[in-house]
């Protein structure tokens, strides 16, 4: 029937559907005032959703005879809510790691206002010539404090979110919370109540409630419903349904309107610089005068004063009118870096990140949006922010793993970072003391500048690395030893001496795994091709792909021995261990077990750094440029862990993980001390990590890459295709290869497809395609992919993963 003669404009739409491409709909004439960037509700296969304009047109768009083109059904804002360069860059991240344009939309707007709110709103100061229309008619009925909801009806309209978001910022309306409500906004948090943890024990549960009831189980405090559904993508009625059996209990928890009270208290004082940081400053500020875009590696050893140079130049960024954009690779990180900004700059900084609650972050989102906050500090999704006139993008770690999304929309923040630098006239500065191969390959080529701090701070000598043999250690030890006597003496010694440790063990749980004595098998996920985990003091195994949990069973499930033996430890199992050893000292231990409630990564942190905890056991969450004074000693268990994935960056990680936790020793007026467990004590990665050799390590690894063509050599683009069953996966992989290799591309590599690393998760078969391909040819080989993935059996099969971190 073709489209609609009554529409003189068009619009794509962005829309929350996994499908590689906008949609058409016509804008009728109420709402021909629609924009790029404005939010709007639209009917798609028969439902109502949400999308993002991405553009409008007065040129019909070329539809199948039997499509009928659909009208806009309601605009959400008055005026847009993405800005030109934020759409640019969404074009860009759904371009380059073939994704969805609507996710990536969702991806930068602001935060949906949770159900549960029941925010009021009373009328500010306005005048007639103030508001027209709408708006008019809001602040006329708001004669006294009203929800969204009440508004809504008073005006006659379904929505009226987009006018107060308008009026708010123009301060015309205030938002506060409802009449007598105590302690602000409120959080729904879970904790597993007695029935539950009987159920997880003894029932045969669907794989939904057992990963719920898992999860509660090992966490030490209720956790937020917020972060259990985003960590298991759940819906809300399956949770509920959990609820209502009365296997979790839901209360409501208060928390403070802003991200501010979190903050510890930082010296807002310059710290005199270094010769080598007043270098870097003055090059950044070199790179800021010219109003251009500038990428820069800032490579320097740890404790070498990174933050301080970061501080200058935002200070230099900000007195030029530009704006200052802050990643950082870990949540943790945030309070500490957020605290040292508000202290120079006070309210002009905002934070982002998946931690603020839903309002705080929506509150921080407007504030950045209207020009109040021109200085953001968050995780990964910052780098969405909607920061305007943009000077100054820092990627703090640049090389953490971190940075890359393991679901759609898979970017990666740096890579992001300084696309949007490129494209906002930008310096944006790498900073490291291990950077990626990716980076420092691009600086030693000239195509990025390349910035030295070589020293610690007040010439503080690097802490001395020591490397422990374990093979030795269990002959002279014993098999079962865990922590060895000369990290046992170490410890001992600093604590006797009022010092903090820190021990990192990069494995989560009790115990590594469940070893059938009989058989020799490990006690395997059911829903995945994984070893379970034993946690709780090895009464639960836990899948730590899909959550699933069951508990420990009393004989083998493939040959049913009766002979069970728990085989490795995690950091649980660490931290019960270092607490006997030292009954006297005050031992905490830092993982995502223990870190998932809101607020618990600065609650554990401010006692450390108040020497409230004498010895701090955990994961790589450790390593990530904490800086505490008083900890001399640094202890790294199971160092050679990593080394046996099957993954070409397994030793740049090693390197990089042992490097950095070292640099947590010594950063005081005190010198540091490094022990490393390994059975690997050889390998080129352990031997300059003991050296802290970055620039050798960058050669010897270099070799290896080149030589096997791996990053930074070649671009990788990693295709997991997934079945029912593993004939299904194989078949459509199959499928795929032989489309992509149909036409021989030059330089062009197709591996596979063969069996995933992991060939099956959460009950899905996977088959693997690897590519191999020159930077040039990216643009025509995501051409292919895209043509492949309009085969919709294939798209829903596919994932794929542009630039990939990792290949398991």
């Amino acid at each position: 029937m073709g489209s609609r003669p009554s529409f003189s404009a068009f619009a794509e739409v962005g829309l929350p559907v996994p499908l590689l491409r906008t949609f058409s709909y016509g804008v009728p004439e109420p709402l021909l005032r629609a924009q790029p960037g404005m939010r709007v509700r639209v009917r798609f296969s028969g439902r109502m959703l949400i999308g993002c304009i991405t553009e409008i047109s007065d040129k019909a768009p070329e539809l199948p005879p039997d499509i009928t083109l659909q009208p806009l059904l309601t605009l959400l804002d008055e005026e847009p809510v993405l800005t030109p360069s934020q759409l640019k860059l969404g074009r860009f991240v759904a371009d380059y790691y073939l994704a969805s344009p609507g996710l990536v939309c969702r991806a930068m707007l602001p935060p949906e206002t949770p159900r549960e709110e029941r925010a009021l709103y009373e009328r500010g100061e306005w005048t007639e010539a103030d508001a027209k229309g709408l708006s008019k008619r809001v602040l006329e009925a708001l004669d006294r404090p009203m929800t969204a909801r009440a508004i809504a009806k008073a005006v006659s309209k379904k929505n009226v979110a987009g006018t107060i978001a308008s009026l708010l910022r123009k301060g015309f309306i205030r938002r506060r919370a409802p009449s007598g409500a105590k302690g602000g906004r409120k959080m729904r948090v879970a904790a597993i109540t007695e029935a539950g943890r009987r159920a997880l024990e003894t029932e045969k549960l669907h794989l939904t409630t057992s990963r719920i009831l898992t999860l509660l189980s090992v966490a030490t405090d209720p956790v937020p419903v917020q972060t259990i559904r985003g960590e298991l993508s759940i819906e809300r009625g399956p949770f509920l349904g959990v609820a209502q059996k009365g296997y979790i209990e839901l209360v409501d928890q208060a928390v403070p309107q802003t991200p501010w009270h979190r903050l510890g208290s930082e010296p807002s004082t310059k710290l005199e610089l270094a010769e080598s940081q007043q270098a870097a400053v003055a090059a950044i500020g070199e790179a800021l005068a010219r109003g251009s875009f500038a990428p820069v590696v800032l490579y320097g050893v740890t404790g070498s004063g990174k933050t301080e140079v970061y501080l200058h130049a935002a200070e230099d960024a900000l007195e030029r009118g530009r704006s200052v954009l802050i990643l950082v690779p870990e949540i943790a990180l945030t309070p500490r870096l957020a605290a040292l900004l508000y202290s120079r700059f006070g309210e002009r900084v905002a934070i982002l990140h998946s931690a603020l609650g839903t309002g705080e972050r929506r509150d921080e989102w407007w504030r950045i949006r209207n020009g109040e906050a021109r200085v953001v500090v968050g995780a990964r999704a910052a780098v969405f922010a909607p920061l305007e006139n943009l000077g100054l993008v820092v990627v703090d770690e640049e090389h953490e793993g971190s940075y890359k999304q393991e679901e759609s929309p898979r970017y990666h923040a740096r890579d992001v970072a300084i696309v949007r630098a490129r494209d906002d006239g930008a310096v944006v500065v790498l900073g490291s003391a291990t950077p990626s191969l990716e980076s420092f390959t691009r600086a030693l080529e000239g195509r990025y500048r390349l910035l030295c701090l070589p020293e610690r701070i007040a010439s503080r000598p690097l802490a001395s690395v020591l490397l422990i043999d374990m093979k030795v250690v269990v002959r002279e030890e014993g098999p079962d030893t865990i922590i060895s006597a000369p990290l046992r003496g170490a410890l001992e010694a600093r604590l006797k001496a009022d010092e903090q440790a820190l021990v990192l063990l990069n494995r989560r749980g009790f115990a590594g795994q469940l070893l059938c004595r009989q058989c020799g098998l490990a006690l395997m996920c059911s829903e995945c091709s994984v070893a379970m985990t034993l946690h709780k003091g090895g009464s639960l195994a836990v899948c730590h792909y899909c959550g699933l949990g069951r508990p420990k069973p009393t004989e083998c499930d493939v040959c049913h021995g009766e002979y069970l033996r728990s085989v490795g430890y995690g950091t649980e199992r660490l931290e019960t261990l270092v607490k006997e050893m030292f009954p006297e000292s005050r031992v905490a231990r830092m993982d995502r077990d223990t870190m998932r409630r809101k607020g618990s990564y600065e609650s554990l942190l401010a006692k450390f750094a108040a020497r409230k905890i004498d010895v701090l056991v955990g994961t790589q969450m450790l390593a990530k440029g904490h800086d505490f004074p008083a900890v001399t000693l640094v202890g790294v268990l199971g160092a050679d862990n990593g080394l046996g994935a099957p993954d070409f960056r397994a030793a740049e990680r090693t390197f990089q993980l042992l490097t950095q936790v070292a640099g947590r020793a010594g950063r005081g007026d005190r010198p540091g001390e490094v022990l490393i467990q390994t059975y690997q004590p050889d390998h080129y990665s352990l031997q300059f990590a003991q050296a802290q050799d970055y620039r050798g390590f960058y050669e010897s690894e270099s070799k290896f890459r080149r030589a096997l063509s791996y990053p930074p050599v070649v671009s990788l683009i990693n295709i997991i295709v997934e079945g029912r069953s593993m004939q299904e996966a194989t078949a459509e992989a199959r499928r795929a290869a032989s489309f992509l290799k149909r036409e021989p591309i030059e330089g062009v590599r197709i591996l596979g497809p063969a069996f995933a690393v992991r060939s099956k998760v959460a009950g899905r078969h996977r088959c693997q395609i690897l590519i191999k391909l020159p930077r040039r040819e990216h643009g025509r080989l995501r051409h292919w992919l895209r043509g492949l993935m309009k085969d919709e059996t294939l798209a829903r099969a596919m994932l794929v993963d542009v630039d990939p971190i990792t290949l398991s």
